[in-house]
């Protein structure tokens, strides 16, 4: 089986030559591992957010920015496509790694993950694993890992902490903004997993979702990218066959749709296991199945969107 972390190695290298360009900033520590900032420190831009997205599919998916309007606001939006889509969003882009270092916490996504196989279940279901040496590896986090933090995750990927490259952003920012609202074709197949669909079934997707605006809080942040894909998320699957299950994979099968995350989170208490999971979907799914049959499901709801972002419909 092919390599999703030597798949990576040119998008590294790109954003290693143009790190002025891209503004973001690398840093070689003791140990030999590399981190490089796409918006902790440095402010990033929209470059290296497109970079970052794609790394963080493993290289199996490409990213744009494309212009939308809704209810007369020019918005931005990333445009998706992505083959072998269960490997790429849920063997890599996912955020299923929590590392935890004294007090250094992140969620870490990106093809290292496919190393460490976290979490396991899932790469059961995917029958898929890396052995590369070099691992590579995507944290949302408020603070640069330093040394300590990459020689841990050297030795949970067992291998050497000079094979090691960690990019860093903020939810929060530029790059940050631009990873999480490629999330929605991973959402829908995380919801698939849960039903029980063999999501290898799955061959190809793409997905349009409205990059969330930068909030100086960054729950803000986060609860209005977790809006942009529950209200106004775009998927379209090609799958080897039809299923009932693809009925129950967009947001408006939750019991929960039609309320913002930041009142779900509160009535939750700040716990997100505490949401009906089946709110986390795309609010729009369309599925061409390799049999010539066409469906559609979900609905979009730009007032919450708006309303996330806001502004007034």
């Amino acid at each position: 089986m092919f390599s999703i972390n030597e798949n990576v190695t040119c998008y590294i290298d790109e954003l290693l030559n143009r790190e002025e360009e891209l503004n973001v900033r690398s840093y070689y520590l003791e140990n030999q591992s590399t981190v490089i900032d796409c918006g902790v420190e440095a402010a990033g831009s929209i470059g290296a957010g497109i970079l970052s997205a794609m790394i963080g599919m493993g290289g199996l998916g490409k990213v744009s920015i494309v212009p939308g309007i809704i209810d007369s606001y020019y918005l931005q939006f990333t445009q998706v496509w992505v083959d072998m889509p269960a490997i790429a969003c849920l063997c890599s882009q996912m955020p299923g790694w929590k590392i935890k270092v004294d007090d250094f916490s992140a969620a870490a996504s990106g093809p290292a993950r496919a190393i460490v196989q976290k979490p396991k279940q899932v790469f059961s279901a995917i029958d898929y694993e890396d052995d590369s040496e070099t691992a590579v590896v995507m944290l949302l986090t408020s603070k640069l890992p330093g040394v300590k933090e990459l020689d841990f995750i050297a030795k949970q990927c067992s291998t050497e902490p000079e094979c090691v490259v960690a990019l860093a952003a903020k939810p929060n920012s530029i790059a940050g903004s631009i990873v999480n609202s490629t999330r929605a074709v991973e959402w829908a197949m995380v919801r698939l997993l849960q039903l029980g669909y063999a999501v290898n079934e799955v061959t190809s997707a793409s997905s349009a979702v409205p990059i969330a605006p930068i909030r100086a809080e960054e729950q803000d942040h986060m609860n209005a990218f977790m809006d942009s894909i529950a209200y106004y998320g775009m998927v379209s699957l090609y799958a080897k066959a039809a299923s009932d299950l693809f009925g129950n994979a967009t947001s408006d099968y939750s019991k929960s749709f039609g309320k913002s995350f930041k009142m779900l989170l509160k009535d939750a208490q700040g716990d997100l296991s505490k949401i009906d999971p089946a709110i986390q979907a795309p609010a729009r799914l369309m599925v061409n199945g390799h049999d010539g049959t066409l469906k559609a499901y979900g609905r979009l709801d730009p007032a919450m969107l708006l309303a996330a972002y806001g502004l007034k419909a």
